[in-house]
């Protein structure tokens, strides 16, 4: 992850260090509604966005603390006298900033890049020899909070890094399970979805939640939950409803706990068990949490617009029409098949052409699908791609689309190990294992690894000229071998930097480069990834549609739709073919929702097959504007393919309000009529209800269409609905 530190990433347009703060408060930095003010008479210091408010004691006469958290409706939701992280050094945890434990402030600065605030309170540990400053991060607009901690130490070992601490309000825990291991071929189109489903859970007393992963971000669970308030009472208020959110920005191992006790739920996010020692300034997870008021839609409204402005500092993200070579050719690609594939689905409407595994030689020794031989060798096949991958980039581009090229740099096959590739030294090891008999995982905790993929990979790109990039990660194991730069139990955590190391010096030189988030199916699925990457392929199982239905409608609570990445199949075995198809509409839309991928073989379509498509990628496209710049609401419970409720439906309202899209699905033909209540509207203004295969359906008032709903009828044509609900 890019290090938010000072003096290496902020371009430092202002510093104001504690003792040349005026004696009354005033605000030091601000921009549109974020503001952060110091009152150098109580010692505290304020940040403000999106009506959220934070304020810390950060002063040389008392403890750092949290001393007071509250939402845009002015209710409070925590303070009181303890700070909001701890420093664990071997056996022994002291709360950040203690004077007691031997905490001396050094200084307190404000920074600002582009939209973002910063402040920085840096405090040192002389007996540990370590520096240690706490940062906060607001950007306008959102009432959100980015905190992390960095240490500069000599040698000095730390455990178990803590990221957020905080004693909140009890109330109802809501939380999304990770990929839990579901992948291409774990499950038939009859099996239950476990992954990213949506839970919830109210904690008595004395029973603690623990969520968290082992090796990567949401193997287990997406590193995200919520907390639902009551009703606030404050005046002016009008009795509003908050939720609390936080995501941890972080792709490795992590652990949260929730322990509710008489005096709140008390809660706890970082690493699991592990000791490093730090021989450098080093920074550890990141974490976005806030208030938002209203319900879950709400917040996640809110993270949306911290992600896009905070995290990606702006820059959009603009979902691709995009082809995937993988399910359809496996490994069996050569420089005349692409080409011909490329000029069919260019006519569709295809905007993005990517290249899966395979491209390089010795691939498909055991089967159409083995890209394990040959990995690592990062040159093209000259037998199978006599003039370049550059050949291919320079077609999709006289075609009107883009070209995009799959890589795993974190995986070699041991064939190629030593010589001019990867050194044996570099490799991961549990245990003195690699973890496979065929392929190891890199290690990127060693500089020299990173050096020497960073070189391989600037020459691909500089030589193909791709414009994304699918990062891919089949292989994480969490390594113990001496010798990599981090000890027995750290290795998850330095390869976790490593990584971020390594993203951050291609994104410094390819800043246009469009990446692809996939690991394994979903398993980085974490905000942090959104600063690198600008699509994240959700699932390897794509397939059927109630699953990737269900899918995005699990993880669009958490992610911006636009970047939630699913492909269009030909999944003949499994009920849903192309050709002739009995649901074209369906399979299409029940992708619509986020970022469209198309995954076939087109030379067996026919005339009607590729008119059916093209309309059906058209709407899509129609649909974009909104959908790359929104956030999602569920209207109804998830989609599922083994027990589907009647009806699932998802909405996607633009960050102006000006429009909504509302895909709705019908799974159960005794059901055929479903209302559904858009939410989020203004109740006062007029909205044109138009559905994309009837046409315009009417206007009404936002009260209406919110109060009575709107009644849609089951099709003769199609399971698969689109409503378009747009401001007069």
């Amino acid at each position: 992850m890019r290090r938010r530190s000072s003096h290496t990433f902020f371009i430092i347009l202002l510093i104001l260090t504690l003792h040349r703060t005026p004696a009354d408060a005033a605000t030091v930095v601000a921009d549109g509604d974020a503001a952060i003010s110091q009152d150098a008479a109580s010692g505290t210091w304020t940040l403000r966005a999106g009506g959220a408010a934070l304020t810390l004691a950060i002063d040389h006469a008392r403890d750092f603390e949290v001393v007071s958290l509250t939402s845009p409706a002015g209710q409070k939701w925590a303070g009181g006298g303890v700070p909001d992280s701890s420093v664990h050094l071997g056996t022994r945890t002291v709360p950040f900033g203690n004077r007691a434990a031997g905490f001396a402030l050094d200084n307190a600065t404000v920074t600002t890049s582009g939209s973002t605030l910063q402040l920085n309170a840096a405090y040192t540990l002389p007996a540990a020899n370590l520096t240690v400053t706490r940062h906060y991060a607001i950007v306008a607009g959102s009432p959100s909070f980015e905190t992390w901690t960095s240490y500069a130490a000599s040698a000095t070992a730390l455990s178990d890094l803590n990221v957020l601490e905080l004693t909140l309000p009890a109330g109802t825990v809501h939380w999304l399970t990770g990929l839990q291991g579901d992948t291409a071929g774990d499950a038939d189109a009859t099996a239950a979805d476990t992954a990213f489903t949506l839970q919830q859970q109210s904690l008595s007393i004395g029973k603690p939640l623990t969520l968290g992963a082992a090796h990567r971000a949401s193997e287990q669970t997406v590193p995200w939950f919520s907390i639902d308030g009551s009703a606030s009472t404050s005046p002016g208020s009008g009795g509003a409803i908050d939720e609390f959110y936080a995501a941890l920005m972080w792709s490795g191992a992590w652990t949260a706990t929730f322990d509710r006790t008489a005096s709140g739920l008390i809660l706890s996010i970082g690493l699991p068990t592990m000791t490093t020692t730090m021989q450098r300034a080093t920074d550890g997870p990141h974490v976005v949490f806030g208030i938002a008021s209203g319900g879950l839609a709400d917040a996640t409204a809110a993270l949306r617009s911290y992600i896009l402005n905070g995290i990606r500092a702006g820059r959009p993200v603009n979902p691709l029409v995009t082809y995937n070579t993988w399910f359809a050719y496996g490994t069996e690609i050569d420089e005349e098949s692409m080409r011909a594939e490329m000029a069919r689905v260019a006519a569709l409407g295809a905007e993005l052409f990517v290249v899966d595994a395979g491209w390089y030689a010795n691939t498909g020794v055991a089967g159409p699908y083995d890209f394990d031989a040959g990995l690592g060798s990062w040159t093209a096949d000259p037998a199978r791609f006599p003039n370049g991958l550059e050949a291919l980039s320079r077609y999709a581009h006289d075609l009107g689309m883009r070209f995009g090229l799959w890589v795993e740099p974190e995986r070699v096959s041991l064939a190629l190990v030593g010589g001019d590739g990867p050194q044996a030294s570099w490799l991961a090891t549990t245990g003195g294992s690699y973890g496979s008999d065929h392929a190891a995982q890199i290690c990127l905790a060693s500089a020299a690894a990173r050096a020497w993929l960073l070189d391989r990979l600037t020459t691909l790109i500089d030589e193909v000229q791709p414009d994304y990039v699918k990062w891919d990660n089949n292989m994480l194991i969490n390594c113990d071998r001496s010798g990599h730069g981090h000890g027995q139990t750290d290795g998850n955590f330095a390869h976790t930097t490593g990584l971020y190391d390594l993203l951050d010096a291609l994104r410094a030189r390819y800043p246009d480069l469009l990446i692809e988030n996939v690991s394994g199916g979903g398993n980085r699925l974490d905000i942090g990834m959104l600063r690198y990457s600008d699509a994240g392929w959700m699932d390897d199982r794509t397939a059927p549609s109630s699953h990737v239905r269900h899918n995005l409608e699990g993880l669009s609570a958490v992610f911006p739709p636009a970047y939630l990445l699913s492909f269009v199949t030909d999944h003949s075995d499994g009920g849903e073919p192309l050709h002739d198809a009995p649901d074209l509409s369906l399979y299409f839309r029940s992708r619509m929702s986020g970022a469209l991928g198309l995954c076939f073989r087109s030379d067996g379509f026919q005339e009607g097959d590729e008119r059916a498509m093209a309309r059906e990628i058209a709407i899509y496209k129609e649909m974009r504007a909104t959908i790359g710049v929104a956030s999602a609401a569920l209207l109804t419970p998830q989609a599922e393919t083994g027990d589907p409720p009647p009806w699932d439906a998802l909405q996607e309202r633009a960050s102006d309000g000006d429009q909504i899209v509302i895909t709705a699905f019908q799974s159960d033909n005794g059901v055929p009529r479903f209302t559904v209540s858009p939410s989020g509207l203004d109740a006062d203004v007029t909205y044109q209800v138009q559905s994309v295969d009837s046409g315009v359906l009417g206007a009404a008032s936002g009260a209406e269409l919110m109060n009575s709903g709107i009644e849609i009828v089951q099709s003769p044509n199609s399971a698969a609905h689109i409503l378009l609900i747009t401001r007069q």
